[in-house]
């Protein structure tokens, strides 16, 4: 299943199809979401998830709370506003202060000009000068408007001192002329401006006053043209309404019957402060337009009048007709699972290709094309130059054909092809990315780093590295280099180049000569001439390079004589093992032929079945030593170590090899400072050393002599003892010839003859047995004595009895 899977995604038609497919369904996403979005606009309805997908009826929807509350906006506008087209003539919407007619007197002055359409009106400009006043001899500060002298407002509080004398006063005014003599600062400045543009402000008021009765006439007859739509809306003084009746004359004006505009489906009714309508904001699904009812009471509330009345009503075939297009947009809608489907499918098809592109070949590297050999950046500028053009492309189609409120089919076929060109482009350089990131090759394929590399890194790098090189290295190295270089600087005077060439010619031969001595001895070395010595008479830095190759010489010949050594160790090794193994079994095998030519009736068989016995006995012993000594060697042996009691050991020892003993008539002699010595050991292990230290004295040591057993802590004079020791002393019957090392050895007796019994593995066993219980063995030989000496671990005194400092198993 994995391999045809694998055979799948590998498959180069299914990915070529599957990016293919991911492109086209991308595009089919982009433009079905525009064109949905199209068709909803031009339904007219509100493009919220709410009203799209909640919202069946138009009453119960949130665009019928906006249509009141826009035209709750629009009645109070005129109604509050505008008033009347009396008051509008009349100029009572202008003020010269603020507003358009502001704005228009400001724009005036300080521009010099006012425009409307192609005419221009200029401003009769005001002559601002200034001058100094002075009276009972202080001086004041005035401003002179077209030669009429005014006071400069606050330039009583400025100058109040007395004294003051006519350039200050006159460098005040020319500073508050200058910065702050304007209409928005100075009450006489504005009043001589509009006293002297009197004209052409009336000029403008009457432009703005025909602006503002176009806008009035305007917003009547939007309302007036909304079908559907009723409305009566009274001031008690002005009266506007789209129904049939008419008002009554002298002003009393006759409101619409309450009961009768009721019977429209909806309906508001503003009337003594108060709002009633239908259907209720409060009660809608949306909360943004729960308020719309508070809103629309507020806002007829805040023109403060008692008599505003207002009624408006959309009837059952303004009701219908919105009906109808929230029932046309159900086309619309059912291309969303379609939409939606596309969408996911692209997503899914993405996902496919940038988990399959870049994977490993059967060598386990990444497999990159031709196009990911482009610079990162290049792919990042065409990512973007793809997402750019197609946020252009799509934008533009969208804008047309909403302006428009159609996208026909031509357009959309077209749209759809170059989206699907540019989704391609921008997946090709996603895709690329995707398999440099894999192959970590993301950065190291930008232009940046490798300019970087080339530049920065390798020549800036060079030079710093070898700057840091002669500042970290040897005496040698920068001799040389300051040498170099001081040699360079002189050279090139004319004066010091004499003086650099003949100290080459003094000095380079001597260094080239001892360098091609040193070049020699490695040569000699190299050839296995080890003992070669190269010649270093003097103390520079080639005669000390060539007294330390003499000591690598001198080293390697050493190593060579002791693989020597250990090679003869080994062939003996092999020789006393075969030794060992062949005489119980040359024994055994001459035995049993005794046996099979006299019988087993024969008055000797008891006595060769007796040999046989010992001899096997013995085989299993060596076989036994053997297998003990590899767990041994190897650490495959399990280490409880605890608290042992050492002397107690060597006491239990000596009682049981008791008999033994007094057959070699050895006199053992223990000293011991102390009735009890705690070591950190292994028991069992313990004991094995201890009778393999004391077979070996039985086997070896000169009958009738002494053998000494000391024990004794181990400590400085300042800290307490941490270690026990364990010394074995006899004399040899057999004269030692041989170094403790090989006595230490595997199948090394103290008698190379070997006649005696053993299997030479006693001391190698419990060398082995000590060193994994934290331990040392050594064996010290000065003549005939034999010195064997153990070293453990004193157990810790602060520990309690019963329970060890450290119970380990060690099983491997």
């Amino acid at each position: 299943m994995d391999t045809k899977l694998k055979n799948f995604n590998d498959n180069q038609v299914v990915r070529v199809l599957a990016f293919l497919m991911c492109a086209m369904l991308f595009s089919a996403t982009l433009i079905g979401s525009l064109a949905t979005i199209v068709g909803i606009e031009k339904t007219g309805r509100s493009f919220t998830l709410e009203e799209i997908f909640g919202t069946k009826e138009y009453l119960d929807s949130n665009d019928l709370q906006q249509e009141f509350k826009s035209e709750a906006q629009d009645l109070a506008q005129l109604i509050g506003f505008y008033k009347n087209e009396a008051n509008i003539k009349a100029g009572k919407l202008l003020n010269e202060n603020s507003g358009t007619l502001g704005d228009a007197i400001a724009g005036l002055y300080y521009e010099g000009y006012y425009y409307y359409g192609n005419k221009k009106i200029s401003a009769s400009p005001l002559h601002i000068s200034y001058d100094v006043t002075e009276a009972n001899g202080t001086y004041k500060p005035v401003m002179l408007i077209n030669g009429t002298s005014y006071p400069i407002e606050s330039s009583e509080a400025y100058i109040s001192y007395s004294g003051a004398d006519r350039e200050e006063a006159l460098q005040y005014a020319q500073g508050y002329v200058t910065s702050e003599a304007d209409i928005d600062n100075n009450s006489y400045v504005k009043k001589a401006f509009m006293e002297a543009n009197k004209t052409q402000i009336e000029e403008i008021k009457a432009i703005l006053i025909k602006y503002q009765l176009r806008s009035f006439n305007e917003l009547k007859r939007e309302l007036n043209s909304q079908k559907g739509m009723l409305y009566f809306v009274t001031d008690g003084s002005s009266t506007f309404t789209n129904l049939k009746q008419a008002a009554a004359a002298e002003g009393n004006v006759t409101a619409p019957d309450i009961a009768e505009f009721k019977k429209n489906p909806a309906y508001m009714i503003y009337k003594d402060g108060n709002l009633t309508k239908n259907p209720k904001s409060t009660v809608s699904s949306a909360p943004s337009v729960r308020g719309t009812d508070a809103e629309i009471e507020d806002s007829f509330f805040t023109l403060y009048n008692d008599g505003l009345k207002v009624y408006v009503a959309f009837n059952k075939d303004y009701i219908a007709e919105k009906q109808a297009v929230y029932q046309n947009t159900s086309d619309v809608l059912h291309l969303i699972p379609l939409i939606a489907g596309c969408g996911t499918g692209c997503l899914i098809l993405f996902i496919y290709l940038a988990v399959t592109t870049g994977r490993r070949d059967t060598s386990g590297r990444r497999k990159l094309y031709t196009l990911d050999r482009i610079w990162t950046e290049l792919q990042l500028i065409g990512i973007c130059t793809a997402v750019g053009l197609g946020i252009w492309v799509s934008g533009t189609a969208f804008y047309n054909w909403v302006w428009s409120g159609a996208a026909p089919s031509m357009e959309i076929a077209v749209v759809s092809g170059i989206c699907v060109l540019l989704a391609g482009a921008g997946l090709w350089f996603i895709l690329s990315c995707i398999r440099l990131l894999k192959a970590h090759q993301f950065i190291k394929n930008s232009l940046i780093y490798k300019l970087w590399n080339l530049i920065i890194l390798k020549w800036w790098g060079k030079v710093w590295e070898g700057v840091k090189a002669v500042y970290t290295g040897s005496s040698l190295m920068k001799k040389i280099v300051i040498g170099a270089l001081v040699g360079c600087v002189l050279s090139a005077t004319i004066f010091l180049a004499p003086v650099v060439f003949l100290v080459i010619i003094a000095f380079a031969p001597k260094w080239v000569k001892k360098f091609e001595g040193i070049k020699e001895g490695i040569e000699e070395v190299k050839s296995g001439n080890l003992t070669y010595k190269i010649p270093a008479e003097g103390n520079g830095e080639l005669d000390r390079l060539a007294r330390s190759i003499n000591e690598i010489s001198e080293a390697s010949n050493v190593a060579v004589q002791n693989e020597l050594k250990n090679q003869r160790m080994k062939t003996d090794l092999i020789s006393n093992v075969s030794h060992d193994l062949k005489t119980p079994l040359t024994s055994m095998v001459t035995y049993i032929d005794l046996l099979k030519s006299e019988g087993l009736d024969s008055e000797n068989a008891p006595e060769y079945v007796r040999i046989l016995d010992e001899k096997t006995e013995r085989l299993r012993h060596l076989t036994e030593d053997l297998f003990e000594a590899a767990k041994a060697s190897s650490g495959a042996m399990p280490v409880h170590l605890e608290k042992v009691e050492l002397l107690s050991l060597i006491n239990q020892g000596l009682g049981e090899m008791d008999q033994r003993i007094q057959d070699s008539g050895l006199d053992f002699i223990v000293h011991a400072e102390r009735d009890k010595y705690y070591v950190l050991a292994d028991g069992q292990l313990l004991w094995r050393v201890v009778e393999n230290l004391l077979g070996n004295v039985l086997k070896y040591a000169l009958e009738n002599s002494r053998v000494y057993i000391d024990i004794k802590d181990r400590g400085g004079s300042e800290k307490p003892a941490s270690i026990v020791t364990l010394e074995m002393k006899n004399i040899s019957k057999n004269p030692l010839n041989i170094s403790a090392d090989e006595l230490m050895e595997r199948f090394k007796r103290g008698d190379e003859s070997r006649t005696t019994e053993g299997s030479g593995l006693g001391l190698a066993i419990a060398k082995d047995l000590v060193k994994l219980q934290n331990g040392w063995l050594d064996v010290v030989i000065d003549g005939d004595l034999f010195k064997a000496q153990v070293m453990l671990s004193k157990y810790p005194e602060d520990k309690k009895d019963e329970e060890p400092e450290n119970k380990k198993e060690k099983n491997q």
